[in-house]
């Protein structure tokens, strides 16, 4: 006899589980974290698991609809910005379902608990709440140890979301905090960061795209025809030269855990693409040491 299934366990058990196992995908990609876009990703993938209360269906449909479940609940809860990070972060993702539920497996063959039911997929365990949140989060915590003792985990610190206003717009990005961008503006020595021309085309008054997409030949630090741009000099492994730059009327610095308002930045513009999808801008870290929100 089929144990019976309760709707408010099941829909209670996945919000719980989704949320810690999207929370492990964005900590080992280091994808920048909205809170409420990871519960709205836990809140989905619980809504999903309704399914369970269904008839059964073939198995090549059933991974079908899985997969694109699964890719759902991904978009829903990270800022996705290209194929290849969608890529990324489904794979993850489902790696750290894999691993989950081999934990519980395990935890299920030795503790044996009744009441488990697998059905289109989808797993309804009847289990009290406290063993589930002992459970869950020692399954997190021995994730993240394992990837951190075999060096898989990325340096979640190092991704952040950039907010840039100008002329009263506000574009956002994926930005990297570069520790070998040691660029400044060369009067002013303010920080500066580089982002991609396209990125910022949406704020920028017609003139100053035009000034930004084809820059004149100019000495370093000299000031362009069209007011407000300057020259930064910048040295790489593939040569050197000069980007223009420009100084926001805002911007923001959110890495997750903290936020920050540089006062002194320029915005220099790059017209190549910066980080192949995952990223579009780079970050003087000197920009972090301003003012915290």
């Amino acid at each position: 006899m089929q144990p019976a299934i309760y709707v408010d366990v099941l829909l209670a058990v996945n919000i719980f589980i989704n949320y810690f196992l999207l929370l492990a995908t964005a900590k080992f990609l280091g994808i920048p974290k909205k809170q409420w876009r990871l519960a709205a990703g836990a809140v989905l993938g619980a809504i999903y698991a309704l399914q369970i209360l269904l008839p059964s269906i073939p198995v090549f449909l059933n991974m079908l609809v899985k997969l694109v479940l699964s890719a759902t609940i991904v978009l829903a809860a990270f800022p996705i910005k290209s194929w290849k990070m969608f890529g990324k972060s489904m794979g993850c993702f489902y790696t750290m379902n894999f691993s989950f539920a081999g934990f519980m497996l395990a935890i299920w063959y030795f503790v044996g608990p009744p009441g488990l039911v697998i059905k289109n997929s989808v797993v309804y365990l009847s289990i009290s709440p406290i063993l589930l949140i002992v459970t869950t989060v020692a399954c997190y915590m021995i994730l993240r140890l394992i990837f951190r003792l075999t060096g898989k985990q990325e340096n979640r610190s190092t991704l952040c979301t950039l907010n840039i206003t100008y002329a009263s717009k506000t574009v956002s990005c994926t930005a990297r905090i570069d520790t070998g961008n040691s660029l400044v503006e060369p009067f002013s020595h303010d920080p500066v960061a580089v982002v991609e021309y396209e990125v910022l085309k949406p704020i920028l008054p017609i003139e100053m795209q035009e000034a930004l997409r084809s820059p004149v030949s100019m000495g370093v630090g000299t000031i362009s025809p069209v007011a407000g741009i300057r020259m930064v000099p910048f040295h790489s492994i593939s040569g050197e030269g000069v980007l223009p730059a420009f100084r926001p009327e805002s911007c923001i610095v959110d890495c997750g855990k903290q936020k920050v308002r540089p006062n002194q930045i320029y915005i220099a513009v790059c017209n190549q693409k910066i980080g192949a999808g995952e990223f579009s801008a780079l970050l003087n870290p000197a920009l972090l040491a301003q003012e915290v929100l």
